[in-house]
């Protein structure tokens, strides 16, 4: 049986420490301070991912005593998805493709249909 309050303790404090890691998402996070070039606002759009890990255990009998851990490396990276122009005339949102990605996915993919009609 699960105790619950537990495991809502288990995941306030996790919530806590990637908080301390990697800060709290905001509007700063995803958009950058605007720029005024003439007339226009310029500014970006970006996607933020954060990414770690950690574990416990537990359990054991007479002969084992029980035990765990855990770990794991955290990773908070951003990229700028698009531009946003805002002129008099309207605002204007031009994406940023990321090559990289597209590259790697149609590789990726190739190589999945290759190796799928190949068998």
């Amino acid at each position: 049986m699960t105790d619950s309050n537990f495991v809502d303790r288990v995941g306030e404090r996790t919530a806590e420490l990637m908080r301390s890691f990697y800060g709290d998402a905001s509007p700063a996070t995803v958009f950058s301070e605007p720029h005024l070039v003439g007339d226009e606002l310029v500014f970006t759009a970006g996607a933020w991912e954060r990414v770690g890990g950690f574990g416990f255990g537990g359990g054991g009998d007479e002969m084992d005593n029980g035990g765990g851990g855990g770990g794991g490396g955290g990773v908070s990276e951003a990229r700028p998805v698009a531009v946003i122009r805002v002129t008099p005339q309207g605002t204007e949102v031009t994406p940023v493709a990321d090559v990289t990605k597209i590259a790697v996915t149609v590789i990726l993919s190739a190589l999945g249909v290759w190796r799928a009609l190949k068998s």
